[in-house]
């Protein structure tokens, strides 16, 4: 998709329907909406950071989005681009338990070494905390509440198997996530 098309080509279209099962009608409004915002045809991090302020004004959105960002931003380029926006879309929105935990695993394995940290998971649940300006639990609670269940060989790292396989069998883990099951 060129940076500055003015309609999805006719392959990334088909390639969006089979990824995200929106419908052509359905991406052809979401492309627009996408434009008129982001006429470029992409969307930088000032202007993603900016998008989550205004959806969370009441907390700090400004660090999560920071750290959503790379999930979005798949190439690495430093943009997001229409595909790339409406594939993590679809995962967060309309995605199965096991897409949505894969998106959830990769937002916070924060150094991409394919295990998340005790301060990975910290860092992204005060991200989060901060976000939705949570009373209540602590994020060094929450984090010892997923480490607990979710570190399986206690060696102190959570692996993509050990985060997705405990956190399918445990609601309240996917609780904590703030994942929406669709299965």
């Amino acid at each position: 998709m060129g940076k500055s098309a003015s309609k999805i080509q006719p392959q990334v279209m088909m390639d969006l329907v089979s990824i995200t099962k929106y419908s052509e009608a359905e991406l052809k409004q979401k492309y627009s909406e996408f434009l008129s915002f982001h006429p470029s045809g992409s969307m930088l991090e000032s202007e993603y950071v900016t998008m989550y302020k205004l959806l969370f004004p009441k907390g700090d959105a400004e660090q999560f989005a920071l750290l959503t960002f790379k999930n979005f931003d798949k190439n690495g380029d430093g943009t997001v681009d229409f595909k790339e926006f409406i594939c993590a879309l679809f995962v967060t929105s309309r995605g199965d338990i096991h897409q949505k935990l894969e998106w959830a695993f990769n937002l916070y394995d924060i150094d991409n070494n394919g295990s998340i940290s005790r301060g990975e998971c910290f860092e992204i649940i005060k991200a989060i905390h901060s976000m939705m300006d949570m009373q209540g639990e602590t994020p060094d609670k929450i984090t010892d509440k997923i480490f607990t269940q979710l570190d399986k060989n206690a060696d102190g790292k959570v692996t993509r198997q050990e985060f997705i396989e405990g956190s399918k069998v445990n609601p309240s883990i996917i609780a904590l996530l703030n994942i929406k099951s669709r299965d």
